[in-house]
């Protein structure tokens, strides 16, 4: 038997899960050493009921009113936070109860999928997620085809975890059913991260510099930006020809370039 859904609102790119082989890869198995569960949209308790089944503290984030009726006898009225995930305060929230390490589970709105995984990486307490996104954006993340693949989502992402490939999602894994394909991802965060939180800023400023013009080749791009000396001084420091494009770097020199831009 699946769900019965209420209607889809389309303004919080609602499509509710109901398939029962995405539903068991998605909340299993439980990571090791987890202090509390999160989960962002849930909407009528979908995958919920399953990940409240491993008795570990569990929050739910839910804009859509209708659904607090749905998820209060399963993770309980005070653990549920009806605000938009871009904006919850996780500051306060990991004051209050000093969580060390929280698994995040979210099948993602998917018009915010990449400004929420990009908040959600900053936060260390963090340590395990397990979210879905359109398959497009899942491919940035974790490319099949590593040729010419890097690209600024990727490499943020890998400078904080392990990733991995979960499971794919038809559109028939839905209700209603999205025009898109899905894919589960998997992040574990390294336990030292290629890239210090401390400098996560300004690896994002140049990832958003190296890649917003990939098929352009990076010596001029840099040039323009860093001035001509220290563009020369970085690419010669790391090894890196100027004519290269930046899709075509592999992970560790798009490391080592913005470790000799410093």
């Amino acid at each position: 038997m699946g769900h019965r859904f209420p209607m889809a609102n389309k303004s919080f790119g609602q499509h509710f899960l109901n398939s029962p082989t995405v539903i068991k890869k998605i909340t299993s198995p439980l990571p090791e050493g987890i202090d509390a569960i999160v989960e962002i949209g849930p909407g009528p308790a979908v995958l919920t009921p399953h990940l409240a089944a491993y008795k570990k503290p569990i929050f739910v984030i839910e804009m859509d009113e209708r659904f607090v009726e749905l998820l209060a006898p399963v993770v309980g009225a005070e653990n549920i936070f009806r605000q938009d995930a871009l904006l919850f305060d996780w500051k306060a929230f990991l004051e209050k109860h000093n969580f060390k390490s929280i698994w995040l589970v979210s099948n993602l709105p998917y018009n915010v999928s990449v400004p929420l995984t990009l908040s959600f990486l900053r936060i260390p307490e963090i340590t395990h997620m397990t979210l879905m996104y359109q398959k497009e954006v899942a491919q940035k993340i974790l490319p099949n085809d590593p040729r010419n693949a890097m690209g600024s989502l990727h490499a943020m992402c890998l400078s904080q975890f392990e990733l991995s490939h979960v499971v794919y999602a038809p559109p028939g894994a839905f209700v209603p059913p999205p025009k898109v394909d899905s894919q589960v991802l998997g992040f574990k965060r390294k336990s030292n991260p290629d890239v210090p939180l401390s400098e996560i800023d300004a690896f994002e400023s140049y990832l958003r510099l190296a890649f917003g013009q990939r098929r352009k080749q990076l010596g001029g791009i840099l040039k323009n930006d860093w001035g001509a000396e220290k563009a020369q001084v970085a690419l010669e420091k790391a090894g890196i020809g100027p004519q290269i494009r930046a899709e075509a770097l592999t992970y560790a020199e798009v490391l080592k370039l913005f470790a000799s831009s410093r």
